[in-house]
């Protein structure tokens, strides 16, 4: 393939000559290496130099024809600003190059290309002057000048190469922080992390893997995952299909068993994913793993409770008593007489004192009862609930409501019942549910509601209060080594040391496994905190008597007080562990005070919580909706909003990691009144186009709740939509039910005023009584999912849900069983008389134009 000759615009070239006084020959003096040729690219003239170094040239021919241009970015006619006249040049016959700048000279319509030699090392310096002394026949001057002007060149490469290097230096360092940084992360994660290379090799475990699993890193480094864990065909079909999702590079997600170096196995939650070089070759794998056996151990115990509370409630059947508006017995059953131990006729005679006065003397405390009937006689339209405790020692619940005749109250309906052993069983649970049974301490729970208190009032009392993590050193060597029976024994000899170094008014609690909490209040200074602290330390000092053996058992101690390291009990919590942590990087046997220097929030976290803060006002929220379904019928009975955020950056953010952060930084309420609002209307719409009515169910947080103007901005919201209240049921998890029940239960009563349904979700994974629950208007219960997944396997969850639906039915509450996902799930719920559902077994989350085609498409079958 021929090549097209280069074509030279002159006006595009320096014309500098006539208006400088200086010559074509002067120029060419100065630069021996130097071309003359024409604008059609023809050479003219051939400097000395440059003959020398390239012997081969020719006047006549084309320029082209022996060099090429090495800066292929930049053509010929486009050298329109001043700097771009500046030209490399490539020798084709032996690959010297040539840089300079071309010149164009009117008086002669000529091209000048005035240069030097291009070199990039001493070596190549050298090189050219033995070349150009070798062919010299101009002096030394001429070849001094060569050699300055080369040298020149490499003195500005060379520079450039010393600011590539000090630029690369310092993008080393960056890195090397960044690292610095990572390290330091891994080796304070709570989880355990390992790092492999491609073949699953570990390359590096964090402490928390080798508190977990008991291996020192110098046991593990260089071992196979499967070297160490898999012990049967189980695990390596389990470790085969791992291999093959991170060859796929896919991230690997479940839940198996995980195992100590002692040979017992605990619950783990597993995420694996790969790391890629440059080249997308997979390079290392991290794997994430977390210790589930407290989480278990607690879902098991919460189990149980409620098996126990149900087996009482269905137990226990109601006296009923009908009275006039004076007084007279109109009508009893015979449960009432077994009750209250009496017998018809003595009902009877006893008839003659009115007033149900023949009930106090059976009471302990008569008077109570008694101004409780003088009330209900001034106040014959209020309701009654008490609690009384009869001289044999049983208690009876009683309830009364007027019975009305028009507007007019002609009696009053009594109801009695037996609490006495629910009320044991609820006061037996509730200490067992607040209190460590190993040790009798306070348990976190009991912790969190005090700490809660006693932020309150040292807020109210403008007072200090310290918040302490204790920790035992080497307890999992000495519960590894002399077994469980002598780690109980020392967790309970602990316990008791620690009461006899607190004040009346402080409180220790059982953290979890071998670790202590303690609340200090009222005290004046750190140093208060610090003497306990140091008074700790010494109780641990004399020797631990454990199977036969005397032990000494150190401790590390980290502090955090109140309003220095934090505000509130989450942030002086996080900062009291990462305070005994260091600690413990300190040597253990101490105590550290907590600085902000050892926690700083994450770069992600700030970058969502900004990104969060305009969300809303980008309209980058969107609702999807997922249906309720009777199984029986077919039909859906109600649409779930739920919310996501499509971030244009990060893409689809998962709400477990936004909803919290909008919790804690209050954005929750704005977002919460958008997703009313949109979830309304487009009910409204649904309806508009003459789809089948459903109702809609939107989540209330926590956050929500407290909202001084709540009841007010929903009634606002079905206002501008126009949806009717009974379309809409706000969804309520038990355990925001139970963070304030007299708050809770005043605002869900002013919204069952309005005609709005109430719903419990997550019903039985918090800590609520059944006395609370039939305190509030709710209409629904729904199951949480987490009894549903092992309905068909564990017999314990299967247990929970047939209580739990019982209940409900006797309760007149419709029940609905969230995550369903199996046919199996489903068969089995309907065998317990569940028939409302939702999961992924129905329909996932869809869109609104997903939900609108689902809608119609049951109008269509109608």
């Amino acid at each position: 393939m021929t090549k097209s000759p280069l074509v030279f615009n002159q006006n595009r070239y320096y014309k500098g000559f006539a208006h400088t006084g200086l010559s074509a020959n002067l120029l060419t003096q100065a630069f021996p290496f130097y071309l003359a040729f024409r604008a059609d690219g023809q050479l003219v003239q051939i400097g000395d130099a440059m003959q020398r170094l390239c012997p081969h040239l020719t006047p006549g021919q084309p320029i082209d024809y022996y060099f090429q241009l090495r800066q292929p970015s930049v053509e010929f006619q486009s050298l329109t600003q001043p700097l771009d006249n500046l030209l490399r040049l490539e020798c084709l016959a032996n690959q010297v190059q040539f840089e300079g700048r071309a010149i164009y000279v009117e008086q002669q319509e000529l091209i000048y290309f005035l240069g030097s030699p291009h070199l990039d090392d001493a070596y190549a310096l050298n090189s050219l002057v033995a070349k150009v002394a070798n062919r010299s026949s101009r002096g030394a001057a001429s070849d001094m000048l060569l050699l300055l002007q080369a040298r020149a060149t490499s003195l500005s490469d060379t520079r450039r190469l010393a600011e590539k290097i000090a630029e690369q230096r310092a993008e080393l360092r960056q890195a090397l922080r960044q690292a610095e940084l990572a390290t330091a992360v891994l080796e304070q994660a709570a989880d355990a992390i390992e790092i492999t290379d491609a073949d699953a090799r570990l390359l590096y475990v964090n402490p928390a893997f080798e508190r977990i699993t008991g291996y020192q890193r110098d046991e593990v480094m260089g071992k196979t995952v499967a070297e160490l864990f898999c012990l049967g065909q189980p695990d390596e079909i389990l470790y085969q299909e791992i291999a093959q999702t991170i060859a796929a590079g896919k991230v690997w997600q479940g839940s198996c068993m995980g195992r100590r170096k002692d040979g017992s196995s605990y619950p783990q939650e597993v995420t694996i994913f790969p790391i890629h070089n440059k080249a997308g070759q997979i390079t290392n794998r991290v794997a994430i793993k977390r210790d589930v056996s407290d989480r278990q151990r607690t879902q098991e115990k919460l189990g149980n409770s409620l098996s126990l509370l149900q087996a009482t409630f269905e137990a226990t059947a109601d006296g009923i008593l009908v009275t006039n508006g004076q007084g007279n017995i109109l009508n009893f059953n015979q449960k009432f007489t077994e009750l209250w131990q009496i017998s018809t006729n003595q009902l009877i005679a006893w008839d003659e004192f009115h007033d149900l006065k023949f009930i106090a003397r059976f009471l302990k405390h008569p008077y109570q009862f008694s101004s409780r009937i003088q009330e209900l006689y001034t106040q014959p339209q209020i309701e009654s609930h008490d609690i009384l405790e009869l001289k044999d020692g049983r208690y009876l619940e009683g309830r009364s409501c007027p019975q009305r005749s028009g507007d007019s109250v002609i009696g009053r309906v009594w109801s009695f019942r037996d609490v006495t052993e629910r009320l044991q069983t609820e006061a037996k649970i509730r200490y067992q549910a607040s209190h460590d049974l190993l040790t009798g301490l306070p348990n976190r729970m009991f912790f969190n509601q005090r700490l809660a208190d006693a932020l309150a009032e040292a807020i109210r009392q403008q007072k200090l209060l310290a918040v302490m993590f204790i920790d035992l050193d080497r307890f999992k060597l000495i519960n590894d080594s002399l077994g469980h029976a002598a780690g109980d024994q020392l967790l309970q000899e602990v316990a008791q040391r620690l009461r006899t170094c607190l004040r009346k008014h402080d409180l220790v609690a059982r953290w979890a496994g071998d670790e202590f909490t303690l609340l200090l209040t009222d005290i004046n200074c750190v140093e208060d905190a610090v003497t306990i602290a140091q008074k700790i330390l010494w109780a641990m000092k004399a020797d631990f008597e454990l199977e036969g053996h005397r032990l000494h058992i150190s401790s590390s101690i980290g502090i955090a007080v109140y309003p220095n390291d934090g505000e509130d009990a989450e942030t002086l919590l996080k900062n009291a562990d990462a305070a005994l942590y260091r600690a413990k990087d300190s040597g253990r046997n101490g105590y550290h005070l907590y600085t902000s220097a050892i926690n700083s929030e994450t770069s992600e976290w700030l970058a969502l919580e900004s990104h969060l803060h305009r969300a809303l006002e980008r309209r980058e929220f969107v609702l999807y909706y997922q249906p309720q379904v009777n199984v029986v019928t077919g039909e859906i009975t109600q649409m779930e909003a739920l919310l996501r955020w499509q971030h244009p950056e990060m893409g689809l953010v998962s709400p477990a990691k936004f909803i919290p952060l909008a919790e804690e930084n209050g954005l929750i309420v704005p977002i919460g009144e958008w997703v009313l609002r949109t979830a309304c209307a487009q009910t409204c719409a649904w309806q508009a186009a003459g789809l089948p009515p459903v109702r809609i169910a939107v989540n209330l947080s926590a956050r929500q709740l407290r909202q001084p103007n709540l009841v007010e901005m929903v009634a606002q919201v079905l206002s501008d939509t126009g949806l009717a209240p009974r379309y809409l049921e706000l969804e309520i998890t038990e355990t925001t039910v139970m963070k304030n029940v007299e708050l809770t239960k005043t605002i869900l009563c002013e919204l069952h005023r309005m005609g709005v349904s109430m719903a419990m979700d997550d019903f039985g994974t918090g800590y609520s009584s059944l006395g609370y629950l039939k305190k509030f208007p709710f209409n629904t219960l729904k199951i949480d999912q987490s009894f549903v997944r092992d309905l068909t396997t564990d017999p314990n969850d299967k247990a929970i849900v047939a209580a739990i639906i019982a209940m409900g039915r006797v309760l007149n509450l419709k029940l609905v069983a969230e995550g369903v996902e199996t046919k199996v799930q489903e068969h089995s719920l309907l065998s317990l008389d569940c028939e409302e559902m939702q999961g992924y077994l129905f329909s996932p989350p869809l869109s609104t134009e997903e939900a609108t085609l689902l809608l119609e498409s049951q109008l269509l079958h109608s």
